[in-house]
């Protein structure tokens, strides 16, 4: 038999496997509901997963798969992380070869301590479709990879020198002066990543003037492009070098503190020019062809890890409030920090930073027009650098405009361990974390860098953890919008508030979902409301939940009665820390419930109908349609 045949086949009993198994699940399901009255307990959790366990086994055998018994024991033994793979994914099978994947990288002990971060990392991994690697293997050794830049001898005398070799000499062979910054403590001079002096900032209004000192240096390409007695002769030794290169960059059209845009020639010529310069320093190996490599699953964690366990002497640890955010958070809180694919050489740069000095950028240099221009933004601080473009040192080094500052901000608390992403507002970009308050042991979910809006015009660049899938951007500018389908700002911080008010109930409410998408369609219509409406009782919190019993319920009556037992659900979390009881949570579900009754008819028994239509009063209904077409209604009953 050939292979194609033979993967139809598999498929086929593959799939008529899963459907016997899901008729025969759902009667037992259907039977152990009735059994404990459509309420999560610890037998009907028990039963999902038990019957979640054998139909994954099933399709890893069909694929010719197996993982150790006593793997799957340990997640059994664990309700928070068996909720996590067989409740949260459509495709547990696949969150479970992540899970056995990055155990086998972490090493069992630092992978079972660090269990929550692991499955937030399996998570994110499984709904974006990596395939996971189960060969047996030594746990991995976390290895910062060095500067892939290697220069170039652009005087070689053993062979033809070329274009890029003699645009490098010119600039190495020519110097300037500059004004560079000193260290105030010291009065020494400060230096980048490279060694090279920083040259003095453009203070702003009010600032002290800040130490410096003139020092003569090596021309950049920079230098060249923002002079034009530079530009002239950099064009003679060209030619006097055979070459026909030419360049026009006028004088200080664009220089080291430019801020305004570009148009016309001038950026056309510019542009010219900068690309010339940059495939030279690309070329000789001064400034890297492409970014790094992103950080895989296991190297995401074990750097995590590495970092929070440091410890600091006892004044310094509280002064940086070290660590800033425990990995031992529920895993919900921590798929947003498991996304974030930095290369691990940008993290290691900012570690340090941070570890050595102190150094945390939540902000960069806000430089205005310039910065929609990228060849403009680029050209006016053009040197040797040891990072690419799309890192966070580049736009440290070059400035931008509120999507860069909130990049910089969200991939610096990413680094130090903090759940971090950039967010969208009408017209601007933002960036949202999660906080941990160890005095209450309550955490939560704010937003930075706010100007069009609060958290209820905000959205996370990050998908929501019961996402069905998680989709990349594929980006190549700058400062990449990671991924596509955000949920709004509350969808985050109600994981927050759910775990606040309590991990279990709020694990069992992600059970019940479940287990009520495994019913057949007329038992779940019938019953399948029974065990959203318990789990919101037990934790209000849950939007998964809501949404989906919202959805289920199809009579605008129902849809009241739902809304009241919300109400009353929330009124017990009343005081609980971390657990608001109004604002933009509370108007946020009536609005789901308000258009879903937009969307249903007008129930014909006039009480039914003016009993929704109190309600609409009652909550300051805003849909004027809405309103006219129950009050029209009550009118010709």
């Amino acid at each position: 038999m050939n292979v194609c045949k033979r993967t139809v086949l598999t498929a086929v009993a593959v799939s008529l496997s899963t459907s016997l198994m899901h008729t025969a699940a759902a009667a037992d399901q259907i039977r152990i509901c009735r059994k404990e009255q459509f309420v999560v307990t610890p037998a009907l959790r028990g039963a999902f997963f038990t019957h979640a366990r054998k139909q994954v086994e099933d399709i890893l055998k069909a694929e010719g798969r197996a993982l150790p018994a006593e793997f799957l024991a340990w997640v059994d033994s664990d309700p928070d992380i068996a909720t996590g793979v067989y409740a949260a994914h459509h495709k547990p099978e696949d969150v479970l070869l992540w899970l056995y994947s990055l155990r086998l990288d972490l090493g069992k002990e630092k992978f079972e301590h660090y269990r929550q971060l692991s499955l937030a990392a399996a998570l994110v991994s499984a709904k974006e479709g990596l395939a996971a690697d189960t060969t047996p293997r030594e746990p991995m050794k976390l290895v910062i990879p060095r500067d892939p830049r290697v220069p170039v001898d652009t005087k070689d005398p053993q062979r033809k020198l070329d274009v890029n070799d003699h645009i490098i000499n010119f600039l190495n062979d020519h110097t300037i002066e500059e004004d560079v910054v000193l260290d105030p403590k010291t009065g020494e001079l400060k230096y980048d990543k490279r060694g090279i002096a920083l040259p003095v900032p453009k203070r702003k209004r009010g600032e002290p003037a800040q130490k410096t000192k003139k020092i003569r240096r090596t021309l950049y390409a920079a230098d060249v492009m923002a002079s034009r007695k530079l530009q002239e002769k950099f064009n003679d030794y060209m030619k006097s070098q055979g070459h026909e290169v030419e360049i026009d960059c006028g004088d200080r059209v664009i220089h080291w503190h430019s801020s305004d845009a570009v148009r016309g020639e001038a950026y056309k010529k510019i542009d010219a020019a900068y690309r010339m310069f940059r495939s030279a320093y690309e070329a000789k190996g001064l400034l890297p062809k492409e970014r790094d490599p992103f950080a895989t699953p296991a190297e995401r964690c074990l750097y995590a890890i590495r970092n929070f366990e440091h410890t600091f002497p006892p004044a310094l640890q509280k002064e940086r409030n070290w660590p800033p955010f425990p990995l031992t958070a529920p895993w919900p809180l921590l798929t947003m920090l498991a996304a974030d694919q930095q290369p691990l050489r940008e993290r290691e740069e900012r570690w340090i930073a941070f570890r050595d000095r102190g150094e945390f950028h939540r902000y960069g240099e806000y430089i205005h027009g310039i910065a929609q221009q990228f060849p403009m933004q680029s050209a006016r601080r053009l040197k040797p650098y040891p990072f690419s473009y799309a890192t966070i040192q580049m736009m440290l080094k070059d400035g931008g405009v509120c999507g860069t500052m909130g990049s910089i901000s969200a991939r610096g608390h990413n680094i130090l361990g903090v759940p971090s992403c950039q967010a969208t507002q009408p017209g601007h970009c933002a960036v949202v974390f999660f906080r941990h308050g160890p005095e209450t042991g309550t955490f939560r979910c704010e937003g930075g860098q706010y100007a069009t809006g609060g958290d209820e015009k905000t959205g996370p660049f990050t998908p929501w953890p019961f996402e069905r899938e998680f989709r990349r951007n594929k980006r190549t500018s700058g400062h990449e919008i990671e991924f596509r389908g955000i949920k709004k700002m509350v969808y985050h911080q109600s994981l927050a508030w759910g775990m606040n008010h309590g991990s279990a109930a709020y694990h069992g409410g992600t059970v019940a979902h479940a287990v009520c998408l495994l019913l057949p369609e007329e038992q779940r219509r019938r019953d399948g409301w029974k065990l959203l409406h318990n789990a919101i009782a037990r934790n209000p919190y849950h939007l998964l939940v809501i949404d989906k019993a919202i959805a289920m319920t199809e009579t605008p009556q129902a849809q009241v009665g739902l809304w009241e037992q919300f109400r009353s659900a929330l009124a017990t979390a009343e005081g609980k820390p971390g657990c608001p009881t109004d604002g933009l949570y509370v108007t946020t579900v009536r609005d789901k419930v308000i258009n879903r009754i937009a969307t249903l008819p007008v129930p014909e028994n006039p009480g039914d109908a003016n009993q929704v239509l109190e309600f609409l009063q009652d909550e300051k209904c805003d849909r004027a349609d809405v309103l006219e077409r129950y009050r029209l209604a009550l009118r010709t009953k």
